[in-house]
């Protein structure tokens, strides 16, 4: 075993430590910095691997501050975009070793492969000051940080054991350029969806005011939708009032995806369609609610809860035993052996 492979074994316990603390750090970082991150791997480097290295590398090392990857991490972000944005906070909160990181994301176009980012770091001065982090000070750490995508790729090309693009036989070349032009496609376009749906929330508050039949009905446009809609927030507050109950703040959760569902299975498909139907039966959606509930006296709904009303009292009005009996099952009770369809058309019947 070689003297600095000795000298890695008898403080190894230093390097575990270290490679926990920089994994708490990072990740508060992250979060501290609202980065979205799929997970954090770490690891510190087997003793006999540490071995192994230093002989390949013909011995050019001359001591363990020399060897840039004994401890590493490995951030997974979501989407590609997100990896230039963990690695500006990595800039910013480390001291960064130019001489040994590398983007791998900048290959030649002809080049096989799909890479990622790698740094090599310390601590920066002022936190190696700090008494949890002295003992560190001198030590690197080998940071990679990719997306899912690009983790994906490397996992299967990991397992498959080919490491290069001449190891590759030429059959098969074919087809691992195809995949990897596919995962990059797919990496770039989940970017560009993103992007398309932050456009879309930041604009569709205006287009709900100026062009309502044009915006069809989805989590963003009724969020938009019950926040701003005075009438919605009227019987919202009829409701509550009636039934001795507490209207939510605006920060609450909304059940949004399951008001849209609702919604669209009863053909109420554009913003145009929900302001024309809340108006023609806005005292209809309070009664219903009121006789529904009751004077429940302690309870809470959330904002757009009339949504929910206003479904009951559509079916509710068709008096058709079997599709009410239907709704409720599919999309309420999710149990085709607890009908309620009566229930709804009778309440219905009563405030008619």
């Amino acid at each position: 075993m070689h003297k600095l492979t000795n000298e890695y074994k008898l403080g190894y316990k230093k390097y575990e430590d270290f490679k926990l603390k920089a994994e708490v750090l990072i990740r508060e970082l992250l979060v501290q910095n609202e980065v979205n991150f799929h997970k954090i791997e770490s690891r510190t480097k087997g003793i006999n691997k540490l071995d192994e290295k230093i002989y390949r590398k013909n011995q050019k090392y001359k001591a363990l501050d020399e060897i840039t990857d004994l401890v590493g991490l490995r951030i997974i972000t979501y989407l590609e975009d997100e990896v230039d944005k963990v690695a500006e906070i990595i800039r910013k909160e480390f001291e960064l070793d130019d001489e040994n990181s590398i983007d791998k994301r900048k290959l030649e176009s002809d080049r096989f492969g799909y890479k990622s980012l790698h740094y090599v770091v310390t601590l920066t001065k002022e936190r190696k000051k700090l008494t949890e982090y002295k003992r560190f000070k001198n030590i690197k750490i080998e940071i990679q940080i990719r997306s899912i995508l690009q983790h994906a790729w490397a996992e299967i090309e990991h397992d498959i054991g080919y490491k290069s693009e001449q190891s590759i036989p030429d059959i098969l070349k074919r087809n691992f350029y195809r995949v990897a032009a596919l995962l990059e496609t797919a990496d770039i376009e989940f970017v560009n969806i993103k992007k398309g749906l932050n456009t879309y929330e930041e604009t569709i508050d205006e287009t709900i005011k100026t062009h309502p039949e044009d915006v069809e009905i989805n989590a963003a446009s009724l969020k938009s939708f019950i926040l701003s809609n005075k009438l919605l927030k009227q019987i919202d507050e009829g409701i509550c009032k009636n039934t001795g109950c507490k209207l939510m703040s605006e920060t609450e959760t909304y059940s949004l995806e399951s008001h849209v569902d609702k919604l669209h299975y009863l053909n109420i498909d554009s913003i145009k369609d929900l302001e024309t139907i809340l108006k023609r039966e806005k005292d209809n959606v309070v009664n219903f609610a009121s006789e529904w509930v009751g004077n429940a006296g302690d309870g809470s709904f959330e904002r757009g809860i009339s949504l929910f009303y206003l479904c009951y009292l559509l079916v509710g009005k068709t008096e058709d035993i079997d599709f009410a009996n239907k709704y409720y099952s599919e999309k309420i009770s999710k149990n085709k052996n607890n009908p309620a369809g009566k229930e709804i058309i009778d309440t219905y019947k009563k405030i008619k």
